[in-house]
């Protein structure tokens, strides 16, 4: 059912009937405003800090290096050569020859010249009485022979490997020589020559001549 209010034209409900609409009074509004302040504010500070947030600090590292860990290599050590022992010496059978001194005659005085008007005449040979008529010159005499001589000083152990051949050394071979010479006053020998030499043909004899020196 609804009623007329007497105040102008309208209906009114009865629900509403005697109630009249009062006023907002004016602290609600100031608390309204103060809400929407406060809401805005919110946002401003919220969409400040989303666009405006300040960029993020890069620390600086430095440079970056990059080290390679090899192992090194280590070279093998290099193998110890045992020298090999010195070979024996090569016998040499040396035959050395005196030396054969020729014994002079006496001198004869020269004579003045009352006694003789030729110069004198100085023989180097013994006159030998043959018999007969006839003189004949005495045969000249035979040098004597060293068959088995002895040495008075022997060749060292480095002059035996100068002088021992090259061509014996890389056969591993050994052998002997025989000389012929001739021994002077001091003992000394010259004039060697090889007589035979075994093996032949690795240079023994040229050797031993060598050797005779000294």
């Amino acid at each position: 059912m609804m009623m007329q209010a007497a105040g102008g034209p309208g209906l009114i409900s009865p629900i509403d009937f005697g109630e009249r609409k009062k006023p907002m009074p004016r602290w609600m509004w100031a608390a309204i405003g103060v809400s929407a302040l406060v809401h805005v504010g919110i946002g401003v500070a919220l969409y400040a800090q989303r666009f405006d947030s300040p960029a993020p600090t890069v620390v600086d590292e430095g440079p970056i290096f990059q080290i390679d860990m090899t192992r090194p290599v280590i070279p093998p050590k290099p193998a110890t050569q045992t020298p090999d022992a010195p070979k024996p010496p090569t016998p040499i059978h040396a035959t050395p020859m005196p030396h054969q001194l020729t014994e002079l005659s006496p001198l004869t005085p020269p004579l003045t010249s009352g006694d003789a008007t030729s110069d004198p005449v100085i023989s180097t040979t013994p006159e030998v009485d043959q018999p007969g008529t006839g003189t004949a010159p005495a045969p000249d005499p035979q040098p004597s022979v060293i068959t088995n001589p002895s040495w008075a000083r022997m060749p060292s152990g480095d002059q035996m490997a100068r002088a021992y051949p090259s061509r014996a050394i890389g056969g591993n071979v050994q052998g002997a020589a025989t000389l012929r010479c001739q021994v002077t006053a001091n003992g000394g020998l010259t004039g060697c020559a090889v007589v035979s030499e075994t093996p032949g043909g690795y240079g023994f004899g040229r050797a031993a001549v060598q050797l005779s020196r000294y």
